[in-house]
């Protein structure tokens, strides 16, 4: 079963984008973006 097998370019692409909505939330001064970093989180990790 291939759920948990990432590439290492699709891993790194998920942990740039939970950076880029983590980033994007703090400059903009809006704590509820970051509620969006939580599944890009834990889809990079699962």
């Amino acid at each position: 079963m291939k759920v948990f097998e990432l590439r290492l370019s699709t891993l790194l692409l998920r942990y740039y984008l939970m950076m880029l909505v983590i980033l994007a939330a703090g400059f903009t001064r809006q704590c509820w973006l970051a509620a969006f970093e939580l599944p890009i989180f834990y889809s990079a990790i699962l």
